[in-house]
């Protein structure tokens, strides 16, 4: 998946966690995931990985906002079928 398609998919997960008041634990979820995203080539930053925090990351909203769960999931299933 291309970087900006990866960019464009996290927006509309923050968008979606804007519509409610999301825990700081998703925030820092959300951070973590983002601060995942970089050049081929870079070192992969520590853990937890890019899964891990996106499954945190769902578990987290899973409750309170589903709609942005559900984002999430998309993104977790695209970088899945990429084999990440």
């Amino acid at each position: 998946m291309p970087k900006d398609q990866l960019h464009e998919m996290l927006n509309r997960l923050r968008e979606t966690m804007d519509e409610g008041k999301p825990s700081p634990q998703a925030v820092e979820l959300l951070n973590k995931v983002e601060y995942h995203i970089h050049n081929e080539g870079e070192p992969d930053p520590e853990e937890p990985t890019l899964k891990e925090s996106i499954e945190m990351l769902v578990e987290d909203l899973s409750v309170d906002h589903p709609r942005s769960a559900a984002v999430a999931r998309n993104i977790l299933e695209s970088l899945a079928n990429m084999g990440i």
